[in-house]
């Protein structure tokens, strides 16, 4: 039997094109536009590619508000980070768009460039657009507007690299693992001042590097200098410029862990001024794998873990709460870290 022909005649009466002309047009109910938008396993392929070639021919839009309204998903879900230049959040995003795409959600991504006021302004935004949920990764676990904002939102939150409640669900990499083992490993080729230059005084990540760095030392009986501890930014140039208060020090550091994606550039930088070879006058580890780590003469040891699997992992995790499933997941994920020796590490040199 010969398909019907969809006609795309519309309502004259109409000053834009509605649900109304789409269902005519297809010949089919209006109900059954709705399960085609809402990606309803019921409809069948034939009715779908009708109704698909109305909405195409007409140009028609449906109306996120209206269906939100009716309780009909929008089918979007929101990421916000705090910075677009970080290749690990290119890894994520990725990563949770490959696992929401299969059950039909669209991700919708925002730049915070770390400011809690812009944070804000995204969440209510997703607010407008009714998006089913968010995947956040907020600068200041702390800030009371932002959380103020995030308790205050219709959607599910997922937490990357973050926490901020424990009720909140959170996914994020075994940091402290990562740098103990990495700070260990030091202390096993002699040293005994590493410095550990790394950001997120305010967020779990630096917490977290922090607490395996310490561990490291108290498990092997080595006192910590706190004038080694440089913990206030993840930026290149404060990797630069801290960097180079550090080998001024009079007992300078033997080894540096650089614990953050971007402070790489600029502790390396500020070691090739100071005429200084890496490892012959100072070991050096990096965190979050790059080109640079591995492309730099020689080639850096770091501590590394697939943002990947992350975005994935952080994605399932929303899409468990957005379906109100019984809590039988935990609502804190990690994923594990690993050490990766190159040529950048070597033992103290006897005198300095």
């Amino acid at each position: 039997m010969p398909s019907k022909p969809i006609s795309t005649e519309r309502d004259p009466t109409s000053s834009h094109v509605t649900v109304h002309d789409v269902a005519r047009a297809a010949g089919v109910a209006i109900g059954t536009v709705s399960r085609v938008v809402n990606g309803a396993p019921t409809v069948s392929k034939a009715i779908r590619a009708r109704v698909e070639s109305a909405i195409a021919e007409l140009g028609w839009t449906p109306s996120v508000a209206a269906q939100a309204m009716r309780g009909v998903s929008s089918h979007v879900v929101g990421f916000i980070f705090s910075d677009i230049r970080n290749p690990l959040y290119a890894a994520m995003v990725k990563g949770a768009e490959d696992v929401l795409s299969e059950h039909g959600y669209m991700l919708m991504i925002a730049s915070s460039d770390g400011r809690s006021d812009r944070e804000v302004a995204l969440i209510n935004l997703f607010k407008r657009r009714r998006a089913d949920g968010l995947l956040f990764t907020v600068e200041e676990e702390g800030n009371a507007e932002v959380r103020r904002c995030i308790e205050a939102s219709p959607y599910p939150v997922i937490m990357l690299e973050r926490e901020m409640d424990a009720a909140m669900g959170s996914v994020g990499a075994a940091h402290k693992e990562g740098t103990h083992h990495a700070t260990r490993y030091l202390l096993s080729l002699g040293h005994r001042r590493i410095a550990l230059i790394s950001g997120g005084r305010t967020n779990k990540v630096g917490r977290d590097r922090l607490a395996g760095f310490v561990q490291a030392h108290e498990q092997a009986g080595t006192p910590l200098d706190p004038s080694l501890l440089r913990l206030d930014s993840f930026a290149s140039e404060y990797g630069f410029r801290e960097t180079q208060l550090l080998l001024d020090m009079k007992n300078r550091p033997t080894a540096i862990v650089a614990a953050g994606m971007h402070l790489l550039d600029g502790v390396l930088r500020a070691i090739r001024i100071k005429g200084l070879q890496i490892p012959r006058d100072l070991s050096l580890i990096a965190s979050n794998d790059s080109s640079l780590a591995e492309l730099a003469t020689p080639p850096i040891d770091v501590i590394r873990y697939d943002a990947y699997d992350l975005g994935q992992k952080a994605a399932q995790l929303l899409l468990h709460r957005m379906k109100k499933q019984s809590p039988d997941v935990s609502p804190r994920i990690e994923i594990p870290t690993e050490f990766i020796l190159r040529e950048s590490c070597a033992p103290p040199p006897k005198s300095i």
